[in-house]
């Protein structure tokens, strides 16, 4: 099949259907229609994918989501706690593997954030498209949610469910059980009760609904009641035609590695397209000046060689030496000498025989990278405190201290609250160098 001409403004969503692939396609911002409908489970082997700017929408099932809630409202510390959150939960994808994480706000609770990161799965030989897409998200990010319940639905093969938070997706899975019924029921009931206990819901939703497309056939009424009884809800779940997909506003930041490494393939050769255009210019133009006065340019070059030469050597000097004074940087100020910041931090502890550190992390070192002959010399200055207390207060005057110490002013700390572990409370502090705007 050929794909159709490509219109001005339209987009186009690559999204995971109940036994294959759907592209839906919107011209100037109007909704979605359906434009292909495939039993390809194989999104590698979707042709006919319509032109425009394509959006893919990856399943459920290649998607972690680990909500929690942030101990604060400011949106520029959310994706700190949220790579804290993944790496505490072993779930931190590796660097090489391209964008695979992101992380999204979906609510405020008080003075707290319910956060949304997310992991995406590699995606393994045949699990992307044959015409790259410009952006990449989730199929439970790009449906219109309900607010009050727990909506299910086929994706590839595979019922999966979704419960959301002011209309955006805050919890979704898919299901190990192949048929709705008592054992699906009892999977989401699980998921509810452990939302509940982490404190992400305040109560486990009273619906279930069922999203049934026009080429889907319904569940039974027995399996609708099993499935309401067994999620604990306050009736059987019900049908409901499955709304059309929407783009989110907000694109997510996800990135698979092969797709990555095409991007970056096309701007280089765009680049050297580009630079090679403007070196012919520039040829083309130093040509004509040659050719007009190429005798005085000649001259003009002997005369300034002869001027720089006597301050070429005193030039090269000075570079060697503000090198070398930064080589000596971590050790000629002494302010940030390593035993002197374990002193101050102790100083701050104040003495108090509840709080214990079992772990000081103390970085005042210069990080050095090769770029061809010249060194980068990047300072790196960083504490890390790891310990117990005896008592929630004791950790709490320990991180006031640590923000109040003079010893550490220049220093920005990150104390998230300190956790609960038998009788003693955990608490895991980090500090970086202030950079210049925030001294």
């Amino acid at each position: 099949m050929i794909p159709k001409a490509k219109k001005k403004g339209e987009k186009v969503l690559l999204l995971p259907g109940a036994d294959g692939w759907e592209a839906w396609t919107s011209l100037n911002g109007a909704g979605l229609d359906l434009a292909l409908r495939s039993g390809i489970t194989r999104v590698l082997d979707v042709g006919g994918i319509p032109s425009g700017e394509l959006t893919m929408a990856f399943p459920v099932r290649d998607v972690s989501a680990l909500p929690f809630r942030a101990p604060t409202s400011d949106e520029a510390l959310l994706s700190d706690l949220s790579e804290m959150h993944l790496e505490r939960m072993g779930m931190r994808p590796g660097m090489n593997a391209g964008v695979l994480s992101d992380v999204f706000k979906v609510g405020t609770r008080g003075e707290e954030s319910l956060v949304v990161p997310v992991v995406l799965a590699p995606p393994m030989e045949g699990h992307l498209p044959r015409r790259s897409p410009q952006h990449f998200d989730i199929s439970a990010r790009c449906l219109p949610l309900p607010v009050d319940g727990v909506v299910i639905w086929r994706e590839l093969g595979r019922w999966v469910f979704a419960l959301s938070e002011e209309g955006q997706a805050l919890e979704f899975e898919a299901l190990a059980s192949n048929q709705l019924g008592e054992d699906a029921g009892r999977e989401i009931s699980l998921t509810l009760m452990q939302l509940q206990m982490q404190g992400v819901i305040d109560s486990p939703p009273r619906h279930c609904f069922v999203w049934v497309g026009d080429e889907e056939t319904a569940p039974g009424t027995e399996e609708l009641e099993a499935l309401g009884v067994a999620a604990g809800l306050s009736g059987p779940a019900t049908v409901v035609t499955k709304p059309a997909p929407i783009i989110p506003a907000r694109s997510s930041q996800l990135l698979p590695a092969d797709v990555r490494a095409e991007r970056v393939a096309r701007r280089k050769k765009q680049h050297i397209v580009i630079a090679s255009a403007a070196a012919m210019l520039f040829y083309l133009a130093g040509i004509l000046g040659l050719v007009w006065d190429l005798r005085g340019a000649q001259t003009a070059a002997e005369e300034a060689r002869e001027a720089y030469a006597p301050y070429a050597a005193v030039h090269a000097e000075q570079i060697i030496y503000e090198d070398k004074w930064r080589e000596l940087q971590p050790v000629v100020e002494q302010d940030h000498n390593t035993v002197e910041l374990l002193y101050h931090c102790m100083r701050a502890r104040g003495g108090e025989e509840g709080v214990r550190l079992d772990r000081a992390d103390i970085s005042n070192q210069l990080d050095v990278q090769a770029d061809g002959e010249k060194l980068e010399l990047t300072l790196i200055r960083s504490i890390r405190l790891q310990g117990k207390s005896d008592e929630l207060g004791q950790a709490t005057a320990f991180d006031e201290a640590l923000k109040s110490e003079r010893g550490l002013d220049d220093y920005q700390w990150t104390t998230p609250p300190p956790q609960a572990k038998g009788d003693k409370w955990s608490f895991h502090y980090e500090a970086r160098i202030k950079g210049p705007e925030e001294q």
